[in-house]
């Protein structure tokens, strides 16, 4: 097809489907030029914005809320009503991952809530002998751009059983080298085992493990062909599929965990962010950026915030400020607590600066929940479940705090961001 003159070769690439001229933007550079010189490939069609959260409640039983901009604020961009009742089973919906507009349900099945599609995985195989004293995650992998295919790898958690009959010691490296799992492909339709190598040094053992006591919720990320997987002592595995190739990469500092603190893990406008909330009377919140040149591994710290002073500052007692964003009903497609002027689009860099910087407090005990939601995949924001429900954005570079709305729930145990990808199939060998 080289041969082929530039107008007959766009008129061959205008008519494949969205996915299959993504994909062939990596088969060579001058067809990378032409689609997007040509503007072949409709963006808007891509996972290219943040669309909303899906929250799951403490208290109260799936299916999880939608947290996203009102009807009347989304433009004209595709609507997405965050409703998973096509499924038929609105009460086992708990959301294990989600990967570029992809979610990844219990029991095994795949959904974009975009296009209403849904398929159900073949069983995952069995551990192996060695790995049958496991227990086990799933992660997502997907990335439209480069491939209409997606990936689901497995990975296991620390061992239970330590003991003289058990291989595993306190001091064995984690994760094992080679770390052998398995991993299903849309392509192939079926689970293969695969075994992925380490490079460099082993970063953490066994005995590293978080305490019994510490809730351990499983954070992936991927991004430029790379799966980063948070593991439950102090590591991220930095899983490089094209390879086969693994590499462990330490945690931030980790002495704000020793109570109740939780670390979460998630891609921003620089790559892999890392955040650690907790409570020692005043609830804050600290983000790191994953610096990774040439290999060298570096976590730098970008912001430590005060939620306390996020809540106690921002005046959301002032009726100038109105609510851009609102709840999807469980029940219902209509928006909840709306109360959103129809000409009023939530623009990311309007707000209002708080007065305290980031890391103060008034040395009050403050008692209200709150709960990190997720950093924006695009921009330098972290979004935050702060006093009395209120979700704002805080934009990591500035301090600058928006109000977006209210998510009115008891509580907030697990959220994802969620960016709609309209191209693609789920079906079997699609």
């Amino acid at each position: 097809m080289d041969l082929l003159p530039d107008g007959v070769l766009t008129d061959i690439l205008r008519r494949l489907a969205p996915c299959s001229l993504a994909a062939s933007r990596c088969v060579r550079k001058s067809w990378c030029t032409i689609i997007d010189t040509m503007r072949l490939l409709r963006t808007d069609l891509l996972p290219l914005r943040l669309d909303g959260f899906f929250c799951l409640d403490n208290i109260l039983v799936p299916p999880p809320y939608f947290f996203s901009r009102n009807r009347s604020t989304a433009g004209r961009h595709r609507r997405i009503r965050g409703r998973l009742d096509f499924l038929g089973t609105p009460l086992d919906l708990h959301i294990v991952d989600h990967c570029n507009g992809l979610l990844l349900l219990d029991h095994g099945r795949v959904v974009n809530p975009a296009t209403r599609q849904w398929v159900r995985l073949p069983p995952s195989p069995d551990p192996s002998v060695v790995m049958e004293d496991f227990f086990q995650g799933h992660c997502l992998v997907y990335d439209p751009v480069v491939s209409p295919h997606y990936e689901v790898v497995l990975i296991h958690l620390l061992p239970r059983v330590l003991g003289p009959n058990n291989e595993f010691r306190a001091d064995s490296e984690w994760p094992l080298s080679p770390y052998t799992t398995h991993v299903f492909s849309s392509r192939s339709w079926r689970w293969e085992a695969r075994s992925f190598v380490r490079q460099g040094v082993a970063a953490g053992t066994i005995a590293d493990k978080l305490p019994e006591s510490q809730l351990f919720e499983r954070h992936s990320v991927y991004l430029r062909g790379k799966l980063y997987v948070h593991c439950e002592n102090h590591t991220v595995m930095r899983i490089t599929l094209s390879n086969d190739k693994f590499r462990v990469i330490k945690c931030p500092t980790v002495s704000e965990m020793a109570g109740v603190g939780v670390l979460s893990l998630g891609k921003s406008e620089k790559g892999v962010y890392s955040g650690l909330s907790w409570n020692d009377g005043c609830p804050r919140f600290r983000v790191w950026f994953l610096n990774e040149p040439c290999e060298q591994m570096e976590w730098v710290l970008k912001s430590d915030i005060s939620l306390q002073a996020v809540a106690q500052n921002f005046p959301f007692s002032n009726h100038n400020i109105y609510s851009s964003w609102a709840v999807t009903s469980k029940s219902s497609e209509h928006a909840e607590g709306s109360g959103a002027r129809a000409e009023f689009e939530w623009d990311s860099d309007d707000g209002v600066v708080l007065e305290t910087k980031d890391g103060d407090d008034d040395g009050t005990y403050y008692h209200r929940q709150t709960s990190f939601l997720g950093f924006h995949p695009f921009k330098e924001i972290a979004f935050f479940w702060v006093s009395w429900s209120r979700v704002v954005s805080y934009h990591l570079t500035n301090s600058n705090v928006q109000y977006l709305g209210i998510l009115n729930t008891h509580s907030v145990c697990k959220s994802f961001p969620y960016t709609s990808c309209w191209v693609g199939e789920l079906r079997e060998n699609n």
